[in-house]
């Protein structure tokens, strides 16, 4: 199983949805510093690409780190992020 995509925007009002006392500017400074962060080749303490969305709450770490789960299970990860190749 891998990550659902979804964009930043989305992510944000999802989140905002579901937790409508957090702050819109500050969730999006935090997910974009992950962003940045895992684009400029930042790792998880044991090695792994960062989880941008559990990052942006738990600090810098993996999927497994984060949830100590092996695999995501439709758990969502940011498009930004991701190794999105397109359709041929």
């Amino acid at each position: 199983m891998s990550f659902v995509p979804i964009g930043l925007d989305d992510y944000i009002q999802l989140y905002l949805k579901a937790n409508p006392g957090e702050s819109a500017v500050d969730l999006r400074d935090r997910l974009q510093g992950m962003i940045d962060l895992i684009k400029a080749g930042q790792r998880c303490a044991c090695g792994e690409k960062p989880w941008a969305i559990g990052s942006a709450v738990a600090g810098l770490a993996c999927f497994t780190c984060v949830t100590g789960e092996a695999t995501p299970s439709d758990d969502y990860e940011l498009i930004e992020v991701l190794d999105v190749r397109p359709l041929q």
